[in-house]
């Protein structure tokens, strides 16, 4: 979701909104193809129809196409009802250089081959965003009360969205095969697997790496407690304004504001505790299981291992069936033993980087699962981490971009931690 002040942007820039000749008709064929595509899932056909039963927002719900310097592939716009595309990335994706966005607009609007590889890999991206219209229908004050965007909304978005994916992952796991065997990748397809990779059992750590995105890295964000403590502050300070005015009746609708803001707090709230009780525990324990044995198929390890043992160590009190429990945890010690001896056939043969992920991968493991870490790859293991402190200091000094400067700072911090004699892991 962008932030408001990217929605109030919109609305102060003529040159933002202006209507380009093929936006109606572009708008009706990419909603009516991206439904098709939504409606291939449970999670997808659910949302549709809350949509509209939210009231008559979606059948008036645009699509459009639209240039921005963010970072942002997409974006819902509540003062416009549209679902926003950055023509930036639609321009990436297609590996396409030089189209003003009217041309981008027109291409789509004409070329249904075109139009359908957009659709084919955006509709995860599509369906978040829709996430946030039927918020947006569904308390149709908050956003003006909060003065930003909620934080809760994006938990709501997040899992939508990885239901949805592992739905459709389940169903034809081909895409993400060729992923993770590093044999296709695009720029939709990597923001999507983003999040369904960094799944866990523990639904408040999940929502933990989504506060820290937002509220760290984006930014612009609030929660729903803090948007009411600031709204309450606000209200003294009317108060005081108003009884040094006069202005009585100003005050009044900024407690009728304050009101509605705490309705709604606490009617999103109870949705959201029962949206991830109902759903959470099931689910995450089939996809860490799904995406770890695909890993594990593909000998991605250190995704497996990510995978398969943080779905173990966690496993106690997730309220799982027992065949459940039992086939995470019979995963988890292949890929235990699978990783051990890949370490040992190819150490020579890996470069530093990749050597180094998979010790700490297969040493994470082991701590997570109180299993012990081999005794034979001890001195391999020892001798590697204080290169890898060296080799990522230097990749994290010289790195511009945000998301691998935090790749190679948690690596950075991790086998600084860990280097030297090991006597935690034996």
């Amino acid at each position: 979701m962008k932030t408001l002040l990217f929605a109030l942007a919109l609305a102060l820039v003529p040159s933002a909104v202006l209507a380009y000749p093929h936006d109606a008709q572009l708008s009706a064929k990419l909603k009516k193809e991206f439904e098709a595509e939504l409606s291939s899932a449970a999670a997808g056909r659910e949302l549709l129809g809350r949509l509209k039963k939210a009231g008559p927002g979606y059948a008036a719900l645009k699509v459009l196409v639209r240039r921005d310097p963010s970072d942002c592939l997409a974006w819902f716009d509540p003062a416009a009802n549209a679902v926003y595309f950055n023509s930036r990335f639609i321009l990436k994706f297609f590996a396409a250089r030089g189209f003003k966005d009217p041309q981008v607009v027109e291409v789509l609007w004409d070329n249904r081959k075109v139009r359908a590889e957009l659709v084919k890999y955006a509709n995860p991206v599509y369906l978040h965003e829709l996430v946030h219209a039927e918020q947006c229908y569904l308390y149709p004050e908050y956003r003006r009360d909060a003065g930003a965007n909620p934080l809760e909304f994006e938990y709501e978005a997040y899992l939508t969205e990885d239901m949805y994916v592992h739905e459709r992952m389940k169903a034809a796991p081909k895409l993400l095969k060729d992923f993770i065997r590093g044999a296709y990748t695009d720029l939709y397809t990597a923001n999507v697997f983003g999040s369904y990779f960094t799944l866990s059992l523990d639904p408040e750590r999940y929502k933990e790496k989504i506060r820290r995105y937002y509220e760290e890295g984006v930014g612009g964000y609030v929660s729903l407690e803090k948007a009411e403590t600031e709204r309450r502050n606000g209200v003294e300070d009317s108060r005081i304004l108003a009884y040094a005015s006069g202005d009585l009746k100003g005050l009044k609708g900024e407690t009728t504001s304050l009101e509605r803001l705490k309705a709604q707090e606490e009617e999103y709230a109870r949705f959201l505790k029962d949206f991830y009780a109902s759903r959470w525990p099931a689910f995450s324990a089939d996809a860490l299981a799904f995406v770890g044995g695909i890993a594990l198929e593909e000998k991605n390890y250190p995704l497996a291992l990510d995978c398969l043992a943080v779905a173990d160590a966690n496993s106690a009190g997730s309220g799982l069936p027992a065949e459940a429990l039992e086939a995470l945890k019979t995963k988890g010690a292949v890929a235990v033993l699978e990783t051990a001896s890949f370490i040992r056939d190819n150490s020579k043969k890996m470069g530093l980087e990749l050597l180094s992920q998979h010790l700490k991968a297969l040493e994470k493991a082991c701590l997570a699962t109180k299993r012990p870490f081999p005794e034979d790859l001890v001195p391999l293991r020892d001798k590697t981490y204080p290169k890898a402190v060296a080799y990522f200091a230097k990749k994290y000094g010289a790195e511009k971009d945000q998301s691998r400067r935090d790749y190679y700072k948690e690596s950075l911090d991790y086998f600084s931690a860990r280097s030297g004699p090991a006597d935690a892991v034996k």
